[in-house]
């Protein structure tokens, strides 16, 4: 009989259905807005968790009014957390470029 070693999991962090996970909580909006804009011209053909907390909606305002206004060209689309139930809900945004 053979024995199975089980693998040891990394409990570092969380695992994701999303490509990259980007966390924009403590920051301005002007500097949020510029941390999606090189993540996203960074990395093409991805799906990118964008969570920006609900607090007082400044930076979920700033990144949807952006994506809405279609000023982040290399967006192919994007999906609001509470449209899709993800974890968060109305607390992240999902990117695919």
């Amino acid at each position: 009989m053979a024995r199975h070693r089980l693998k040891k999991r990394d409990f570092r962090s969380p695992r994701t259905y999303y490509d990259v996970r980007l966390d924009l909580h403590g920051m301005f909006s002007e500097e949020a807005m510029r941390e999606v804009e090189r993540t996203i011209a960074s990395n093409p053909g991805c799906s990118i968790l964008v969570i920006h907390g609900h607090g007082t909606g400044v930076l979920r305002n700033a990144v949807r009014r952006a994506l809405q206004a279609h000023r982040l060209p290399m967006v192919r689309d994007y999906v609001f957390g509470e449209d899709i139930n993800a974890p968060g809900l109305d607390g992240v945004t999902v990117i695919y470029t």
